[in-house]
């Protein structure tokens, strides 16, 4: 049996194969890095859109009437402390405020969610 006659790879084609594969690799490993930390962060604001928004209910559902005005207080939520501030302004129309609420995370990162409602004088 000849040399020429013997089937297999050369070392250059298994060294390309290797390359292929772990440039592969590392795209798959950056796609999943990407992937988790995008969920983290989704996660994050779909929270903080909760707590906003509960803050405007408990507000509303106080039914209290103030000129404008501001507010703050923190809330526990998901194993994480939360902050918020609301912001309670007049409007053009003298019978309706315009309520903000801005919710940050405890360590003072930017704003994650925000929500705006309205209350009238009963």
């Amino acid at each position: 049996m000849t040399l020429s006659r013997l089937k297999g790879f050369t070392l250059i084609e298994v060294m390309f194969a290797l390359l292929i594969v772990a440039l592969t690799m590392g795209a798959i490993v950056e796609t999943g890095g990407y992937s988790a930390r995008r969920t983290f962060q989704l996660t994050e604001k779909t929270i903080a859109s909760w707590i906003a928004q509960n803050q405007v209910t408990l507000y509303r559902a106080k039914r209290t009437w103030t000129s404008a005005s501001s507010k703050s207080g923190s809330v526990d939520m998901a194993d994480s402390e939360w902050q918020w501030k609301m912001k309670i302004s007049k409007t053009d129309e003298p019978l309706l405020r315009r309520i903000d609420v801005d919710v940050y995370l405890r360590d003072g990162s930017d704003i994650k969610a925000s929500a705006t409602g309205f209350i009238g004088k009963l």
